[in-house]
């Protein structure tokens, strides 16, 4: 069997963070160098209000990137139901593909736990209702994490990628269970 040519494979990155500052400089030649490597599709990461408008308005600047729009959990003490009507907003935009950034991160906790619980609870809602699927992160928080999950997984049509977690494979088993 001969190997693929590498050149011919692929790939879509489904966190790209182009919208940070270690970027401002060269993100054209970020972007040119990821399509050069067979990157063809990227999906710009939001991670706050302001960040999700960002990332969106970036994502219709370029033939191949897409956006989220969501609060990553060490934001989830700026949400609010002002921050909630921007991403509903945003997510009936044509180039936001999912919900996110979003979930619980109990390893840090930039943000109080009962921040980032309610944070994730309305995000969870806001996936429901916009029919987009979930980009999730959790560190040291499964318990919790899961059990919201499990809550909201039947409302959630379009389902959920998991793309950070700091436990091991039984962990991994349970994200794989709800599918």
């Amino acid at each position: 069997i001969e190997q693929e040519d590498a050149s011919a494979r692929r790939w879509i990155d489904i966190g790209a963070n182009l919208t940070s500052n270690q970027f401002k400089r060269d993100l054209d030649e970020v972007i040119a160098r990821a399509e050069a490597a067979g990157v063809t599709r990227m999906v710009v990461t939001g991670t706050d209000a302001a960040g999700s408008a960002e990332a969106s308005t970036l994502a219709r600047s370029a033939p191949g990137l897409w956006s989220t729009a969501g609060v990553h959990p060490h934001h989830a003490s700026e949400f609010s139901t002002e921050v909630l009507a921007e991403l509903d907003s945003l997510t009936a935009q044509p180039e936001v593909v999912a919900v996110g950034e979003c979930g619980l991160d109990f390893n840090r906790d930039f943000s109080p736990r009962e921040d980032q619980i309610a944070a994730f609870e309305e995000q969870l809602a806001l996936g429901s209702r916009s029919g987009l699927p979930m980009f999730l992160h959790q560190r040291d928080a499964h318990d919790v994490f899961l059990g919201m999950l499990r809550d909201a997984w039947p409302d959630l049509k379009a389902g959920a990628v998991v793309h950070c977690f700091t436990e091991g494979p039984r962990e991994a088993e349970d994200y794989l269970d709800l599918g």
